[in-house]
């Protein structure tokens, strides 16, 4: 199994690093479409729940929104070009995003988050963090926006997969992924027009350019 894996593993990069014979087509609009049936079941879920945020649907949520992003610039790289395209396979989205984007600031900080979420949640380690909320502090960015569950009871705090079966946090997942979408889809000015189409599947509530964490649960952005 573990051989297989590596196999796996170099068959992927050689794609990427090589132009090899054959057909292929966008994944990414997939990928986002099923993120944004998810996040109307969040919505749903999150509704239907005592506290009006705890959704379970951000466990496949967030992966397959950053998985969408993934794809997209693998597409944006390879269109129209007949050798290899000009983008690293396997290295972390926000080292792309930074070095071959130019994404810095606070996007840049903020879109670690969800890469952090997402590591989390694909590679889960369910036991205690040593912290007194149930928290990892490495991940402290992410409660300081308010986006977790919270207990109602102060002082007392749920188990940190608990704490992260937010929709609140989905929310602020799909608000950061959308700038990191402008930010790769701005790169493309030549092919613009059909880019920007992706842009249209995020419909954001709030003010243009304001996290949506800041203001609460009532105006996080809406994903169609």
């Amino acid at each position: 199994m573990a051989k297989r894996g590596i196999e796996g593993m170099k068959d992927r990069v050689d794609r990427v690093k090589q132009r090899k014979t054959g057909q292929w087509s966008s994944v990414s609009s997939d990928l986002l479409y099923l993120a944004a049936r998810l996040y109307q079941l969040s919505e749903k879920e999150a509704n239907a729940s005592i506290d009006k945020r705890t959704s379970k649907m951000v466990f496949a949520g967030i992966p397959l929104l950053l998985s969408s992003l993934a794809a997209l610039i693998i597409e944006c790289e390879s269109i129209d070009v007949l050798t290899a395209p000009a983008v690293e396979p396997l290295v972390p989205l926000p080292k792309v995003l930074s070095e071959k984007y130019g994404m810095s600031g606070e996007l840049l900080k903020d879109f670690e988050c969800p890469c952090e979420v997402r590591n989390e949640i694909v590679h889960p380690v369910p036991l205690p963090t040593g912290t007194k909320d149930n928290w990892p502090e490495y991940l402290r960015r992410v409660k300081d926006k308010r986006v977790a569950v919270e207990h109602p009871e102060p002082g007392t705090h749920y188990t940190f997969f608990a704490q992260m079966a937010s929709h609140d946090l989905f929310a602020w997942a799909v608000y950061i992924t959308r700038g990191a979408y402008e930010v790769v889809i701005h790169s493309f000015p030549d092919r613009g027009g059909l880019l920007q189409l992706f842009l249209t599947t995020f419909a954001n509530s709030a003010p243009t350019g304001q996290d949506p964490a800041v203001r609460g649960a009532s105006c996080i952005c809406r994903i169609r």
